[in-house]
């Protein structure tokens, strides 16, 4: 059985591209499946498709793969972009992460800082103009928090998956960039 899920709703999420497929894995992730290829009993209308020159990194994961990812372990490393925080009343409020954060970064943590979090211990921090910028470690759990398309894609597998058996649900991507 074909099912067709759509993931158009899906955003171009790194972190879960990094631990899923290896794919722009800035925080360090090992990933799942990466570089798998298309599976060896591809569907007709997969192979069908007219990928263009452009598509790569074909890979796949079985159901059975994503259901026993520990949602609680940590990158064995720290993500190589740096976490920017907006400092308010309540708290470090998340405003992004990024390798380049702009003359507000450089000014304090200065002007030849490396821009990667991975050149720096677990923990760094500079903080300048009400913002914070640290260096943080990412479980994977962080990849779900952030990302509810993903999060209902999962749903959607797991209840595809009760209905037709564990060994019976994959996701098979590539990518175009």
């Amino acid at each position: 059985m074909l099912a067709d899920v759509s993931l158009d709703a899906l955003p171009r999420h790194y972190d879960a591209f990094g631990l899923l497929f290896g794919v722009r894995n800035y925080a360090g992730f090992e990933p799942v499946a990466p570089g798998r290829g298309l599976p060896e009993n591809a569907s007709a209308d997969l192979l069908g498709l007219q990928l263009a020159d452009s598509d790569h990194g074909h890979t796949w994961v079985a159901w059975t793969q994503l259901a026993c990812i520990d949602w609680r372990a940590r990158a064995p490393r720290v993500d190589d972009r740096i976490h920017e925080y907006k400092l308010t009343s309540e708290g470090p409020l998340f405003n992004g992460k990024a390798g380049h954060h702009g003359r507000a970064w450089r000014a304090v943590a200065g002007e030849h800082a490396d821009p990667r979090g991975s050149s720096y211990p677990e923990g760094t921090e500079w903080r300048a103009a009400g913002r914070m910028w640290r260096v943080e470690r990412l479980s994977h759990g962080d990849v779900l928090r952030t990302d509810p398309q993903l999060r209902a894609l999962l749903d959607t597998m797991r209840d595809l998956a009760e209905q037709n058996g564990d060994d019976n649900v994959r996701l098979v991507v590539w990518f175009d960039s």
